[in-house]
């Protein structure tokens, strides 16, 4: 049977840490970090180089792909430095890499036996009882750190380790298990602005001279709102690389009273996913259709590429691309079809024991299909943020996000062409109720700034959401 790799990881938010930093990825799943206390007994021998440098060394072969020099390296200081932790878990990362899983079992239980809370040895060992076929203790150890709260990029990471300890098919290499992962949540919150409009009543047109009257539907309304939204991914591994994937997720968001700027969505996706080594990625085709009222409002069509891979030690990188096209579905709406194309690169650290900093950069551009009188849209924007574990069950979450838009027509009313600026913070406390159960409260601003006034808004909203994730 193949050794097994790594399994796609799906970034939005947060990035995890992958091959080059699996304790960074516990950490963030909740387990306790590494600890950095050594046993009392003095070392069986005269060390022949001191721990730190002999663990920087090692590192360095690592991080060369001489995982077999490094292994080498360490094992001769073992009658040294054995049931010093820090040495146990580099030893069986040494080995692990170096295709020694049977080795790296015994260092890695040295480790758990005196912190049964590290992070990096708690995944790790999983990995290599994966790599001995031992699928029963390996489901038991991932099944296990899935039942811990992980972020989605972390819990995909798990899940895919977990689809490959079903055992391989008679006279084949093909795993017949099927991971999945889902979410149900429902919301209460408050919004100031619902139909995302301007807070002024009349705007001045320059090309009559004088002010216009909007119409009441398109100033700003304030409104409670109740939404419900549920998300389901499965994936089909077929072999220790490639696995097929198919989900989708739906969200309904209803107003206590301006029942005309309901919210409401629907999404499918399929695709191919691979891994090899620490490098990971996927292509599938979206499509998905949005409600406003009740009424279908604008259908998506396209398709996506996602890449993550190693950037440094603690830090990865995630590159995603979108090709497709927007068509809306009421006549008067239709100026506003559109293909596009956008793009984006950025790159997460975690930056504490329990805490995690990312930044994206994005681009690209809609190319107008519908005569919209602003014509082609340029977009550019990054998003920055941050995640920290405040408590065992506490968690916060924050980000800030830029958007600039910039558009290639004319506007004969205004005497212009159209740009906006958008900024948008939000931050969040997230409590687990369960292991699977959690309570969020959140808050976020969000203000629209543009040379043409009726599309300007701001817009700040509060909610309450309890999500249950499974399995």
């Amino acid at each position: 049977m193949r050794r097994p790799d790594e399994t796609f990881v799906f970034a939005v938010a947060v990035i995890a840490q992958a091959i080059l930093g699996c304790e960074a990825m516990a950490e963030e799943i909740g387990l306790q970090p590494a600890s950095t206390f050594q046993i009392a007994q003095a070392p069986a021998a005269t060390p022949s180089a001191p721990l730190e440098e002999l663990l920087a060394r090692a590192e360095a072969l690592s991080s060369s792909a001489k995982f077999p020099e490094a292994y080498e390296l360490l094992l001769r200081e073992e009658d040294t430095y054995i049931g010093v932790i820090e040495f146990d878990y580099a030893l069986g990362r040494a080995a692990l890499n170096a295709g020694l899983p049977d080795k790296a079992t015994l260092a890695f239980s040295r480790v758990l036996a005196l912190d049964p809370g590290h992070a990096g040895a708690s995944i790790d060992i999983g990995r290599a009882y994966l790599a001995l076929e031992d699928f029963a203790r390996a489901r038991a150890t991932f099944q296990g750190l899935l039942a811990l709260d992980p972020p989605p990029p972390v819990r995909a990471q798990l899940r895919g380790y977990l689809a490959q300890t079903e055992p391989p098919q008679a006279g084949g290499n093909l795993p017949i298990g099927m991971s999945y992962q889902g979410y149900v949540a429902a919301t209460l919150g408050r919004s100031t602005n619902v139909n995302q409009s301007p807070a002024q009543s009349q705007v001045f047109v320059p090309a009559i001279g004088s002010n216009f009257e909007l119409s009441n539907q398109n100033v700003k309304k304030a409104d409670g709102f109740a939404s419900v939204s549920a998300g389901l991914e499965a994936a089909q591994a077929l072999d220790g690389t490639y696995s097929m994937i198919l989900g989708g997720e739906f969200i309904e968001r209803r107003n206590f009273h301006e029942f005309s700027f309901d919210l409401g969505g629907v999404n499918f996706y399929m695709g191919l996913g691979a891994a090899m080594g620490a490098h990971q990625w996927r292509v599938q085709r979206l499509v998905g259709r949005d409600y406003l009222g009740e009424s279908p409002s604008r259908d998506l069509d396209a398709f996506a590429f996602n890449y993550l891979g190693p950037l440094a030690t603690d830090t990865q990188l995630l590159v995603s691309a979108q090709a497709g096209r927007l068509r809306y579905v009421p006549e008067g709406l239709r100026i506003f079809d559109a293909n596009f194309v956008t793009w984006g690169v950025g790159a997460a650290r975690k930056i504490a024991e329990q805490s995690t900093a990312f930044v994206i950069f994005s681009t690209g551009r809609q190319n107008d299909v519908g005569d919209n009188p602003s014509g082609d849209k340029r977009l550019l924007g990054v998003r920055v943020g941050a995640e920290a574990a405040l408590r065992p069950r506490l968690k916060l979450t924050g980000s800030a996000a830029w958007e600039r838009g910039n558009y290639n027509r004319f506007d004969e009313a205004f005497f212009t062409e159209r740009r906006d600026a958008r900024w948008t913070l939000e931050t969040a406390l997230q409590y687990a109720l369960e292991r699977n159960l959690f309570l969020r409260l959140g808050i976020s601003r969000s203000d629209q700034r543009s040379n043409i006034p009726i599309y300007e808004y701001s817009r700040s909203e509060g909610w309450l959401m309890l999500r249950r994730e499974f399995p």
